[in-house]
Protein backbone atom coordinates (compact mmCIF):
# COMPACT_ATOMS: atom_id res chain seq x y z
CA UNK A 1 0.00 0.00 0.00
CA UNK A 2 1.10 3.61 -0.86
CA UNK A 3 2.31 6.22 1.62
CA UNK A 4 -0.17 8.52 0.24
CA UNK A 5 -3.07 5.77 0.35
CA UNK A 6 -2.49 4.74 3.49
CA UNK A 7 -2.93 8.51 4.83
CA UNK A 8 -5.51 8.74 3.19
CA UNK A 9 -7.42 6.06 4.66
CA UNK A 10 -6.40 7.49 7.93
CA UNK A 11 -7.83 11.01 7.29
CA UNK A 12 -11.42 9.35 6.24
CA UNK A 13 -11.54 6.87 9.24
CA UNK A 14 -9.63 9.66 11.53
CA UNK A 15 -10.26 13.07 11.58
CA UNK A 16 -6.72 15.04 11.53
CA UNK A 17 -6.49 16.83 15.04
CA UNK A 18 -6.23 19.97 13.82
CA UNK A 19 -9.86 19.87 13.20
CA UNK A 20 -10.73 18.42 16.44
CA UNK A 21 -9.00 21.13 18.40
CA UNK A 22 -10.57 23.82 16.72
CA UNK A 23 -13.86 22.28 17.25
CA UNK A 24 -14.15 22.64 21.22
CA UNK A 25 -15.73 25.23 22.60
CA UNK A 26 -12.51 25.76 24.99
CA UNK A 27 -9.21 26.08 23.75
CA UNK A 28 -6.89 23.65 23.95
CA UNK A 29 -3.84 24.80 25.75
CA UNK A 30 -0.49 23.70 27.08
CA UNK A 31 1.36 25.23 30.27
CA UNK A 32 -0.97 27.55 31.88
CA UNK A 33 0.37 31.23 32.72
CA UNK A 34 2.15 29.79 35.53
CA UNK A 35 4.09 27.52 33.53
CA UNK A 36 4.64 29.58 30.68
CA UNK A 37 5.90 32.25 33.02
CA UNK A 38 8.43 29.74 34.98
CA UNK A 39 9.91 28.63 32.07
CA UNK A 40 11.04 31.77 30.63
CA UNK A 41 12.36 33.23 34.00
CA UNK A 42 14.23 30.07 34.40
CA UNK A 43 15.47 30.70 30.83
CA UNK A 44 16.45 34.61 32.47
CA UNK A 45 18.73 32.49 35.44
CA UNK A 46 20.75 31.69 33.17
CA UNK A 47 21.28 34.16 30.11
CA UNK A 48 23.53 36.28 30.06
CA UNK A 49 22.68 40.19 30.42
CA UNK A 50 23.77 41.19 27.04
CA UNK A 51 21.38 38.48 26.13
CA UNK A 52 18.67 39.12 28.08
CA UNK A 53 19.25 42.42 26.86
CA UNK A 54 18.99 41.97 23.65
CA UNK A 55 15.61 40.04 23.62
CA UNK A 56 14.04 42.72 25.37
CA UNK A 57 15.06 44.77 22.56
CA UNK A 58 13.32 42.72 19.87
CA UNK A 59 10.46 42.00 21.93
CA UNK A 60 9.51 46.35 22.01
CA UNK A 61 9.17 45.31 18.41
CA UNK A 62 6.16 43.82 18.95
CA UNK A 63 3.29 45.07 17.01
CA UNK A 64 0.84 44.72 20.10
CA UNK A 65 3.67 45.47 22.65
CA UNK A 66 1.37 48.55 23.99
CA UNK A 67 -1.72 46.55 24.03
CA UNK A 68 -0.96 42.97 25.26
CA UNK A 69 2.28 43.58 27.42
CA UNK A 70 2.49 47.81 28.48
CA UNK A 71 -1.09 48.11 29.30
CA UNK A 72 -1.82 44.60 30.88
CA UNK A 73 1.52 44.71 33.23
CA UNK A 74 0.01 44.29 37.06
CA UNK A 75 -0.04 47.22 39.10
CA UNK A 76 2.27 45.41 41.82
CA UNK A 77 4.89 45.08 39.50
CA UNK A 78 7.82 47.92 39.98
CA UNK A 79 8.01 49.45 36.70
CA UNK A 80 11.50 51.14 38.43
CA UNK A 81 12.85 47.39 39.08
CA UNK A 82 14.22 46.70 35.60
CA UNK A 83 14.46 43.28 36.89
CA UNK A 84 11.15 42.42 37.73
CA UNK A 85 10.06 44.09 34.70
CA UNK A 86 11.98 41.88 32.85
CA UNK A 87 10.76 39.11 33.76
CA UNK A 88 7.27 40.04 33.70
CA UNK A 89 7.52 41.07 30.07
CA UNK A 90 9.47 37.83 29.08
CA UNK A 91 7.06 36.06 30.94
CA UNK A 92 4.39 38.04 29.03
CA UNK A 93 5.84 37.02 25.67
CA UNK A 94 6.05 33.64 26.42
CA UNK A 95 2.46 33.10 27.19
CA UNK A 96 1.37 35.53 24.10
CA UNK A 97 0.46 32.79 21.62
CA UNK A 98 -2.40 31.86 24.23
CA UNK A 99 -2.99 35.75 24.75
CA UNK A 100 -3.80 36.18 20.55
CA UNK A 101 -6.28 32.98 20.45
CA UNK A 102 -8.86 35.38 22.45
CA UNK A 103 -7.94 38.52 20.66
CA UNK A 104 -10.40 39.90 18.09
CA UNK A 105 -11.86 38.37 15.34
CA UNK A 106 -9.20 40.14 12.71
CA UNK A 107 -6.26 40.78 15.18
CA UNK A 108 -6.70 36.77 16.19
CA UNK A 109 -6.66 35.51 12.62
CA UNK A 110 -3.35 37.76 11.94
CA UNK A 111 -1.69 36.24 14.91
CA UNK A 112 -3.43 32.92 16.29
CA UNK A 113 -1.94 29.33 15.11
CA UNK A 114 -4.14 26.37 17.00
CA UNK A 115 -2.00 24.20 14.97
CA UNK A 116 1.40 25.26 15.95
CA UNK A 117 1.19 24.13 19.93
CA UNK A 118 1.01 20.47 19.46
CA UNK A 119 1.83 17.23 17.24
CA UNK A 120 0.04 14.43 15.83
CA UNK A 121 1.33 11.25 18.15
CA UNK A 122 2.18 9.63 14.67
CA UNK A 123 4.77 12.16 13.60
CA UNK A 124 8.65 11.28 13.36
CA UNK A 125 11.51 13.10 13.02
CA UNK A 126 15.28 12.98 13.79
CA UNK A 127 15.68 12.35 17.34
CA UNK A 128 11.85 11.45 17.49
CA UNK A 129 11.62 8.63 15.66
CA UNK A 130 9.19 6.81 17.61
CA UNK A 131 5.34 7.68 17.92
CA UNK A 132 4.07 8.94 20.65
CA UNK A 133 0.64 7.81 20.89
CA UNK A 134 -0.82 5.20 23.11
CA UNK A 135 -2.68 2.65 21.44
CA UNK A 136 -4.86 -0.21 23.39
CA UNK A 137 -5.53 -3.44 22.15
CA UNK A 138 -5.64 -1.43 18.35
CA UNK A 139 -2.54 -1.60 15.63
CA UNK A 140 -0.63 1.12 15.57
CA UNK A 141 -1.12 4.01 12.79
CA UNK A 142 1.83 4.10 10.80
CA UNK A 143 4.49 6.89 11.13
CA UNK A 144 3.94 10.24 9.57
CA UNK A 145 7.51 11.20 8.21
CA UNK A 146 8.31 15.05 9.21
CA UNK A 147 9.52 17.61 6.70
CA UNK A 148 13.17 18.50 7.46
CA UNK A 149 14.07 21.73 9.43
CA UNK A 150 15.81 23.26 6.80
CA UNK A 151 13.02 22.96 4.35
CA UNK A 152 10.51 24.40 6.80
CA UNK A 153 10.84 28.13 5.45
CA UNK A 154 7.53 29.92 5.59
CA UNK A 155 4.26 29.79 7.70
CA UNK A 156 2.74 27.30 5.09
CA UNK A 157 5.52 24.50 6.20
CA UNK A 158 4.09 24.72 9.68
CA UNK A 159 2.00 21.53 10.92
CA UNK A 160 3.05 21.18 14.55
CA UNK A 161 5.27 22.17 17.54
CA UNK A 162 8.59 21.38 15.80
CA UNK A 163 8.10 22.69 12.80
CA UNK A 164 6.63 25.84 14.47
CA UNK A 165 9.86 26.22 16.19
CA UNK A 166 11.68 25.48 13.20
CA UNK A 167 10.40 28.21 11.49
CA UNK A 168 9.97 30.81 13.83
CA UNK A 169 13.70 29.95 15.48
CA UNK A 170 14.71 30.69 11.53
CA UNK A 171 13.04 34.26 11.91
CA UNK A 172 14.40 35.22 15.17
CA UNK A 173 17.80 34.48 13.92
CA UNK A 174 17.24 36.46 11.44
CA UNK A 175 18.64 40.10 11.69
CA UNK A 176 17.55 41.31 8.64
CA UNK A 177 14.12 40.02 9.26
CA UNK A 178 11.44 43.27 9.68
CA UNK A 179 11.67 43.79 13.70
CA UNK A 180 7.87 43.11 14.38
CA UNK A 181 8.25 39.46 12.89
CA UNK A 182 11.63 38.70 14.81
CA UNK A 183 9.29 40.28 17.78
CA UNK A 184 6.12 37.78 17.00
CA UNK A 185 8.75 34.98 16.41
CA UNK A 186 10.41 35.23 19.84
CA UNK A 187 6.80 34.94 21.80
CA UNK A 188 6.28 31.63 19.65
CA UNK A 189 9.98 30.11 20.28
CA UNK A 190 9.54 31.12 24.46
CA UNK A 191 6.00 29.32 23.52
CA UNK A 192 6.33 26.60 21.83
CA UNK A 193 9.41 25.28 23.65
CA UNK A 194 7.31 25.30 27.02
CA UNK A 195 4.79 23.46 25.09
CA UNK A 196 7.08 20.85 23.70
CA UNK A 197 7.90 19.77 26.69
CA UNK A 198 4.43 19.04 28.19
CA UNK A 199 3.78 15.52 27.48
CA UNK A 200 0.42 15.67 26.06
CA UNK A 201 1.24 17.77 23.43
CA UNK A 202 3.09 15.55 21.83
CA UNK A 203 0.37 12.42 21.75
CA UNK A 204 -3.10 10.91 21.93
CA UNK A 205 -4.28 7.53 23.28
CA UNK A 206 -6.61 5.49 21.15
CA UNK A 207 -9.11 2.38 21.88
CA UNK A 208 -11.01 0.59 19.22
CA UNK A 209 -14.38 2.01 20.66
CA UNK A 210 -14.04 4.66 23.47
CA UNK A 211 -11.35 6.56 21.57
CA UNK A 212 -11.68 5.60 18.27
CA UNK A 213 -10.36 9.42 16.88
CA UNK A 214 -8.00 9.68 20.02
CA UNK A 215 -8.57 11.06 23.55
CA UNK A 216 -7.10 14.94 22.04
CA UNK A 217 -4.18 14.48 24.40
CA UNK A 218 -5.95 13.87 27.10
CA UNK A 219 -9.26 16.41 27.01
CA UNK A 220 -11.23 13.27 26.71
CA UNK A 221 -9.99 11.59 29.84
CA UNK A 222 -12.71 13.17 32.31
CA UNK A 223 -10.88 14.15 35.68
CA UNK A 224 -13.29 15.05 38.08
CA UNK A 225 -14.89 18.29 37.25
CA UNK A 226 -11.65 18.89 33.90
CA UNK A 227 -9.80 16.62 32.32
CA UNK A 228 -6.23 15.19 32.13
CA UNK A 229 -4.94 17.62 29.81
CA UNK A 230 -5.83 20.62 31.82
CA UNK A 231 -4.32 18.59 34.94
CA UNK A 232 -1.52 18.41 33.60
CA UNK A 233 -1.56 21.96 32.21
CA UNK A 234 -2.03 23.66 35.81
CA UNK A 235 -0.10 21.22 37.51
CA UNK A 236 1.85 24.09 39.41
CA UNK A 237 -0.71 27.06 38.97
CA UNK A 238 -1.52 26.86 43.17
CA UNK A 239 2.22 27.76 44.16
CA UNK A 240 3.03 30.00 41.49
CA UNK A 241 6.25 31.38 39.91
CA UNK A 242 7.56 33.10 43.31
CA UNK A 243 7.41 29.81 44.83
CA UNK A 244 8.59 27.41 42.24
CA UNK A 245 11.00 29.48 40.41
CA UNK A 246 13.93 28.62 43.25
CA UNK A 247 12.67 25.24 42.89
CA UNK A 248 12.65 24.62 39.29
CA UNK A 249 16.18 26.28 39.00
CA UNK A 250 17.54 23.95 41.62
CA UNK A 251 15.93 20.72 39.66
CA UNK A 252 18.16 21.68 36.81
CA UNK A 253 21.33 22.96 38.74
CA UNK A 254 21.68 20.15 41.17
CA UNK A 255 25.57 21.16 42.10
CA UNK A 256 27.13 22.24 39.61
CA UNK A 257 26.19 25.34 37.13
CA UNK A 258 25.14 23.66 33.80
CA UNK A 259 26.80 24.13 30.50
CA UNK A 260 25.14 26.54 28.45
CA UNK A 261 27.97 27.71 25.68
CA UNK A 262 28.32 25.58 22.46
CA UNK A 263 25.38 23.42 23.46
CA UNK A 264 23.22 22.35 20.41
CA UNK A 265 19.46 22.81 20.65
CA UNK A 266 17.42 19.53 19.11
CA UNK A 267 13.32 19.95 19.88
CA UNK A 268 12.80 16.70 18.37
CA UNK A 269 14.96 14.96 21.32
CA UNK A 270 12.84 16.94 23.31
CA UNK A 271 9.62 15.58 22.70
CA UNK A 272 11.11 13.31 22.20
CA UNK A 273 11.40 13.01 26.17
CA UNK A 274 7.86 13.67 26.39
CA UNK A 275 7.11 10.94 24.36
CA UNK A 276 8.63 8.67 26.65
CA UNK A 277 6.69 10.37 29.94
CA UNK A 278 3.50 10.02 28.45
CA UNK A 279 3.59 6.51 27.66
CA UNK A 280 4.85 5.54 31.10
CA UNK A 281 3.94 8.16 33.58
CA UNK A 282 1.05 10.05 32.11
CA UNK A 283 -1.29 7.20 31.14
CA UNK A 284 -0.09 4.39 33.91
CA UNK A 285 -1.29 1.26 34.39
CA UNK A 286 -4.14 2.46 36.80
CA UNK A 287 -5.28 4.67 34.07
CA UNK A 288 -4.95 2.48 31.27
CA UNK A 289 -6.74 -0.81 33.22
CA UNK A 290 -9.72 1.48 34.06
CA UNK A 291 -10.01 2.56 30.17
CA UNK A 292 -9.44 -0.72 28.55
CA UNK A 293 -12.61 -2.25 31.34
CA UNK A 294 -14.42 0.33 30.21
CA UNK A 295 -13.68 -0.73 26.67
CA UNK A 296 -14.45 -4.15 27.25
CA UNK A 297 -17.91 -3.31 29.18
CA UNK A 298 -19.16 -1.33 26.84
CA UNK A 299 -20.19 1.09 29.76
CA UNK A 300 -18.66 4.04 28.63
CA UNK A 301 -15.50 5.59 30.14
CA UNK A 302 -16.84 7.72 33.57
CA UNK A 303 -13.62 9.25 34.66
CA UNK A 304 -10.91 8.70 36.75
CA UNK A 305 -9.55 9.82 39.86
CA UNK A 306 -6.38 10.87 40.26
CA UNK A 307 -4.91 9.89 43.47
CA UNK A 308 -1.88 11.73 45.92
CA UNK A 309 0.69 9.70 44.46
CA UNK A 310 -0.11 9.69 40.84
CA UNK A 311 -0.26 14.18 41.57
CA UNK A 312 2.83 14.48 43.08
CA UNK A 313 4.51 12.89 40.49
CA UNK A 314 2.96 14.89 38.12
CA UNK A 315 3.95 18.17 40.19
CA UNK A 316 7.37 16.72 40.19
CA UNK A 317 7.74 15.81 36.41
CA UNK A 318 6.31 19.65 35.31
CA UNK A 319 8.78 21.01 37.27
CA UNK A 320 11.87 18.85 36.16
CA UNK A 321 10.38 19.54 32.43
CA UNK A 322 9.18 23.99 33.01
CA UNK A 323 12.75 23.51 34.23
CA UNK A 324 14.56 21.85 31.64
CA UNK A 325 12.21 24.09 28.74
CA UNK A 326 14.21 27.07 30.81
CA UNK A 327 17.32 25.94 30.49
CA UNK A 328 17.15 24.66 26.89
CA UNK A 329 15.34 28.57 26.02
CA UNK A 330 18.69 29.81 27.35
CA UNK A 331 20.76 27.64 25.60
CA UNK A 332 19.10 28.31 22.10
CA UNK A 333 19.42 32.21 23.54
CA UNK A 334 22.63 31.77 24.03
CA UNK A 335 23.98 29.96 21.32
CA UNK A 336 21.97 31.27 18.22
CA UNK A 337 20.74 34.42 18.71
CA UNK A 338 22.60 37.01 16.27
Amino acid sequence: MTQELTRSIRIRLLPPLLLIFLSWGVPALAWDSVGHRLSAAVALEFMEPDTTAELMRILRAHPRYQQDFIDQMPGYIDRDNEERMTQWLLGQAAFWPDIARGLPDEERARYNRSSWHYTDGAWVRDSAPYQGNVYLGIDAFADIDGIDRGEVDSEEKVSNVVTGVDYNASVLNDASAPAPARAIALCWVLHLIGDIHQPLHTGSLYTASLFETGDRGGNAIRIGDSNLHARWDRALTASGVSQELPILVSWVTGFLRPTIQGVESDWTAWINESRSILQTSVYDADLREAILDAESSNTGFSGQTLDDVYVALMQNISRQRLGLAGLRLAIFFENELP
